[in-house]
């Protein structure tokens, strides 16, 4: 799922002039991140985009210089929601169970962290190194903040790294292998999980309580 708010945000940072019809360069920027994620990199073509949009091709270059602009915007789009996700999550945690639950909540609420963009990127970075030499800065950013997180609740400097792989590299994994849990599954697990991340056992009542909130945000929207 898109964050309009956040997509409009980069987007107006490229605007080149006062916009002169009624399509804005949210819109083909919007329009583009659709295409990226259902078709790959290689469908996000001007001449498809303005197809798409109903417009002629040449209304493209009053909102982006090139399509180099438009590939720029929709990686900083990336960067800004699914790495901040991540990110965010853990960098002002004030206790180790917030913290994991926080990451839960990424990894269930798409308006969060959106799988397909993140494997759309992973996709593209097998043909670009470009792209390869951001989607590996985003890894290290995403997996440092989670070890900062564990060392700052007492987990010595190679456990908190090798916890927060272990964190990571299952987020990411649960995505790359389309895993169809139901929420009520995924839910279901969340002591184990607490368990398997940190060595810790929840006691039923934060289990309980983190359940029951889960349930009640995320009834109509799951991964």
């Amino acid at each position: 799922m898109t964050d309009n708010t956040l997509l409009k945000a980069v987007a107006e940072r490229g605007t080149l002039s006062t916009e002169r019809n009624q399509l804005q360069r949210l819109d083909w920027l919007q329009t583009a991140l659709e295409l990226f994620v259902e078709e790959g990199i290689d469908a996000v073509r001007i001449t498809r985009l303005a197809d798409e949009l109903e417009v002629t091709r040449g209304s493209f270059y009053w909102h982006f210089t090139n399509r180099d602009d438009l590939i720029d915007a929709l990686l900083q789009y990336w960067r800004d929601k699914n790495t901040r996700a991540i990110v965010g999550a853990v960098e002002d945690a004030e206790s180790l169970t917030d913290g994991i639950f926080e990451l839960f909540d990424a990894c269930i609420d798409i308006e969060l962290f959106d799988p397909r963009l993140d494997l759309a990127v992973r996709e593209w970075a097998r043909r670009s190194k470009k792209v390869r030499k951001e989607l590996d800065n985003a890894d290290t950013t995403r997996v440092d903040a989670i070890t900062a997180f564990f060392s700052r609740f007492g987990f010595e400097k190679t456990e908190a790294f090798i916890r927060a792989r272990i964190v990571y590299f299952s987020l990411i994994g649960f995505y790359a292998l389309d895993i169809k849990d139901s929420l009520a599954t995924r839910i279901s697990y969340t002591r184990a999980y607490f368990k398997g991340y940190t060595g810790r056992d929840l006691t039923a009542q934060q289990a309980g309580e983190f359940e029951s909130r889960m349930q009640s945000k995320y009834q109509d929207r799951i991964v």
